[in-house]
């Protein structure tokens, strides 16, 4: 970027004010000594002291904004080219000055102004940032994918170490209880669980008319073993029969909300859930977190778990090579469902806002980002060279300080006249 054009107004004020006095005192045309404006006090007398008093105002305000970047007329004096010689005093000062204003607590209350929610629901309509993302899938997941996928040892080696320490995590972290519990709640507030049941109930139905011959064939001499002597009464037609009345009976739990099998199955699983309640104690809760423990130990789990995730990931990286592929279509539905959700709700764009500005003002706290970035800052400075330091410095606030010296002719001028007027007032 191009330097701003330096103005010379402070160099002008000075020479107004020398030319000033000049013609003042050097004019023949106007008698201004024979003005006289109040006893004593003549217009030259005036005039004299305004531009003496401007000259002076000029040239010690120069001197003043001179010594800030260099020696005045090359001598070199104990308070002049300040910048220069303080370089390293204002370095070491930087940490301090700016961790006054830039503390953590400062950060998180400016972060949590912006509205991540917005910029999050246009980066994910279409026409925002989601086709970099699709991009950037299509040409690094890839490659990713493909280097962690594979069927090398210590590839293969590396996936099972992390499924284990992830399942560990899971182990030592998930109350596998508690979250059954919150999800079969869950299931009975939608009604997934009576969807549920009556999709169970219409398959088992139709499951037994189609193999209806072969489980009378399977059951009937298993129902004769275990009756004893009254299995002699019992035949295949029994057990059509009863196989029958079964298809009935799960046809009207599938669709009679009264049936009482129906509702003894959705109160056991309510029952069940309650149990299994965070803060409960039985054996239900004990004997599922043990199970759950138990089978994420289990090697063969482990190695299966492995093996799934290193399938995943070598389907996924093939979908996401292929132009045609699914998984880029699938991830626009829901990157559209949820630019809308975040779009209409009020509550989640707050918990969203809240949620990032406090993340992010976390990790700058405790990872001493403020601190790093000054300390960079600081080093910077001093690595600086003085010369190019105070030549930047100059060129920043150069025009600005010029209204300073501006501002000294003319006040001083002022002051000036101001003197002179009340020594006239005083017989002076």
């Amino acid at each position: 970027m191009a330097d701003k054009k330096r103005n010379r107004l402070g160099s002008i004020s000075l020479v107004a004010g020398i030319c000033g006095y000049l013609i003042v005192e050097l004019q023949p045309w106007l008698p201004l000594a024979g003005l006289r404006l109040y006893g004593s006090l003549s217009l030259k007398g005036l005039l004299e002291a305004f531009f003496e008093a401007s000259m002076v105002g000029a040239f010690a305000d120069w001197f003043a904004v001179s010594a800030l970047f260099k020696d005045p007329f090359g001598i070199r004096l104990p308070h002049t080219n300040i910048l220069a010689k303080s370089k390293d005093v204002i370095a070491a000062a930087v940490p301090r000055f700016l961790t006054g204003f830039v503390n953590p607590g400062a950060i998180t209350g400016e972060l949590a102004k912006i509205d991540y929610a917005s910029l999050a629901a246009q980066a994910l309509s279409a026409g925002g940032s989601r086709e970099e993302l699709h991009s950037f899938l299509g040409l690094r997941a890839v490659e990713f994918l493909s280097a962690y996928a594979g069927t090398e040892p210590a590839k293969a080696a590396a996936l099972r170490r992390f499924t284990g320490e992830f399942l560990d995590f899971i182990a030592e972290r998930v109350d596998a209880p508690a979250e059954l519990a919150a999800f079969l709640a869950w299931a009975r507030k939608g009604g997934f669980d009576e969807r549920a049941l009556e999709a169970i109930a219409e398959s088992a139905r139709v499951a037994i008319g189609r193999n209806r011959l072969q489980l009378v064939a399977i059951l009937t001499p298993l129902i004769k073993r275990s009756a004893g002597w009254q299995g002699l009464f019992i035949g295949s037609s029994t057990i059509e029969r009863f196989l029958a009345g079964m298809q009935d009976e799960l046809a009207d739990l599938g669709g009679n909300r009264n049936n009482d099998f129906r509702i003894f199955i959705l109160s056991a699983i309510a029952s069940y859930a309650m149990r299994l309640q965070a803060g409960n104690t039985g054996l239900d809760r004990d004997r599922l977190a043990e199970a759950f423990r138990a089978a994420l130990a289990e090697q063969g789990f482990r190695e299966g778990a492995a093996l799934f995730a290193a399938q995943f990931l070598a389907r996924l990286g093939e979908d996401l090579a292929r132009p045609e592929g699914r998984f880029i279509p699938s991830l626009e539905l829901v990157e559209d469902a949820l630019a809308t959700r975040l779009g209409s709700d009020e509550a989640l764009r707050s918990k969203l806002n809240l949620m990032v500005a406090t993340l992010l003002g976390g990790i700058i706290e405790r990872g001493r980002v403020i601190e790093g970035v000054t300390e960079y800052l600081s080093g910077l400075l001093r690595a600086t060279d003085e010369r190019a330091f105070v030549d930047r410095v100059e060129a920043a606030i150069w025009n600005d300080l010029q209204y300073i010296r501006v501002n000294g002719a003319v006040v001083g001028g002022f002051v000036g006249v101001l003197i002179t007027a009340v020594k006239a007032a005083l017989g002076g």
